[in-house]
């Protein structure tokens, strides 16, 4: 088979995350007939349908999704190798794009960087912050080189490097009648308002998780898509926050916010970093993961809210 056209590659990726002629062809700076034209050859060479045009949306069909992965790979391997090239003569010079979750890029992000960029001042560094699952799909897809989230399943070319273990806790304010109690039961909190994250957020599924083990029942008040919200609502007494401590630690030495752990086992979770097993590590790869873990280590000496992994 004849190999394939690169600019119909691109034709194909830009439709197939747009949905829509007219805003691929914006986004190539080309005019709408182009891109048909690419998708129409794309097609007749493979001789399948890639698109099942409904009015003015264009969507995968199972030949599209099947072919989607591949694309993704490929192009990503041709930026990847055009940086190479550009860079061979240029010492220090590349790209390296991170996905962290909002939690990292707030509370972990700045002094990762601010040490990355001193290691590699000439590098390009961009940063996406969007859901675990988001993050994994980005970097199986090809756009991104590393990215910081919490252990789930993936796919197996997908790697994980493990870096430390935090638990979710009950962030209780101090104006909270059991902000005081040494000990909590399930019964002082069964008719609590809890404040927790997202109902899409794998946080959410392992607390709820943890309180139908218990045999319990979680009483959501609100659902919240940042943990910097959780932290605020549960301190000026809203409810009690389902959130890490190690978060909070401006909070806990004020002592606006006491800490007690569940009052049923424990719900932990596991981060790391992931990468693309395909890919070869670089430079720039392993002082990543270094920083990212020294970072931590840091952390930890102001606080044993966590665990680092060996």
């Amino acid at each position: 088979m004849e190999l394939l056209d690169i600019r119909q590659l691109r034709a194909f990726q830009e439709l197939a995350r747009k949905n829509s002629f007219t805003e691929a062809a914006n986004q190539l700076h080309l005019t709408q007939s182009a891109v048909s034209h690419s998708i129409k050859s794309l097609e007749t060479q493979l001789q399948v349908t890639l698109f099942e045009r409904l009015g003015k949306k264009a969507l995968l069909t199972g030949e599209g999704q099947a072919l989607l992965p591949h694309v993704d790979a490929i192009i990503s391997r041709m930026e990847k190798a055009v940086d190479d090239v550009v860079n061979s003569n240029r010492p220090g010079h590349g790209r390296l794009r991170i996905g962290t979750t909002a939690t990292i890029s707030q509370y972990a992000l700045p002094s990762i960087l601010r040490e990355l960029r001193e290691s590699f001042p000439n590098y390009e560094i961009t940063v996406t912050t969007a859901s675990d699952r988001q993050l994994l799909d980005l970097l199986e897809n090809g756009h991104l080189d590393s990215v910081i989230a919490l252990k789930m399943q993936t796919v197996s070319r997908i790697s994980f490097d493990p870096i430390f273990i935090d638990r979710i806790e009950m962030a209780i304010s101090a104006i909270h009648p059991l902000a005081k109690s040494t000990i909590i039961s399930i019964d002082q909190v069964i008719n609590e308002d809890f404040i927790i994250c997202d109902g899409d957020s794998d946080t959410f599924r392992l607390i709820e998780k943890a309180f139908f083990d218990a045999k319990s029942r979680l009483h959501s008040s609100l659902q919240v898509g940042s943990m910097a919200a959780i932290k605020e609502m549960a301190r000026i007494g809203l409810g009690i926050g389902l959130i890490p401590s190690w978060i909070a630690l401006d909070e806990i030495n004020s002592g606006s916010l006491v800490f007690q752990p569940l009052p049923f086992g424990e719900a932990t979770r596991t981060w790391g970093i992931y990468t693309d097993s395909r890919q070869e590590p670089s430079l720039i790869d392993s002082v990543f993961f270094g920083i990212t873990r020294n970072v931590f280590e840091n952390l930890k000496v102001r606080t044993d809210q966590f665990e680092l992994c060996s």
